[in-house]
């Protein structure tokens, strides 16, 4: 798979992942990179929600949700090309020491803000 096709595919399945969140979860009321947000200088919250796009009254918190993935092109059997995301696997060494094994030359990295649901009263 050409870089160019790679990038494109993965760009897809981040915005389909996106889309489909919000579709799904949205009875729980998540809102996967809500469109309206004050951002914050803040290490652990991202931002506030607008209340709309005219208001400057901010409400629900928005987190940034990092991810660091594993992936490769494959081509299966069928002659489709795609992207698998791999696992990291961690061992113990001899010694009891944690380390990380990376059984990929791809890695992924992406922020994406997300509005969990918030507590009922």
């Amino acid at each position: 798979m050409e870089l160019k096709e790679f990038i494109k595919e993965a760009i897809k399945d981040i915005s389909e992942a996106i889309d489909e969140t919000n579709i799904e979860l949205s009875e729980l009321g998540v809102i996967s990179n809500p469109s309206v947000v004050s951002v914050d200088d803040r290490d652990d919250i991202y931002g506030h929600m607008y209340l709309n796009s005219d208001s400057d009254k901010t409400t629900r918190p928005v987190h940034l949700l990092k991810f660091d993935i594993a992936v490769s092109a494959t081509k299966k059997d069928n002659g489709k090309e795609g992207i698998g995301v791999k696992a990291l696997g961690i061992s113990l060494n001899k010694n009891g020491e944690n380390s990380e094994e990376l059984n990929n030359s791809s890695r992924l990295k992406f922020n994406l803000p997300i509005a969990f649901p918030t507590g009922k009263k």
